[in-house]
């Protein structure tokens, strides 16, 4: 039988591949989560549709406005103009 020996290189790809699985999978939940709750409120699919494209999506905190690394931050640049 053949020595079976695992890089770090491997460990460090095996890693990665295992954390985006899980990431995947709970944006997979939030989505469907979205979509159910959405397939009863909305009128359009537009809506449908909007409802689950953001459910990954977090309202902006008042901690995260007075953060200094984001506090010049333009959150809205489409009322920019």
């Amino acid at each position: 039988m053949e020595d079976w020996k695992i890089t770090p290189d491997e460990l460090i790809r095996l890693r990665e591949s295992c954390l985006q699985c899980i990431r995947d999978g709970e944006l997979y939940e939030l989505r469907n989560d979205a979509k159910l709750r959405a397939v009863y409120s909305t009128q359009t699919y537009e809506e449908f549709k909007d409802i689950v494209d953001a459910a990954h999506l977090r309202p902006v905190t008042r901690s995260d406005k007075a953060n200094a690394q984001t506090k010049n931050r333009l959150w809205n640049s489409t009322a920019r103009d």
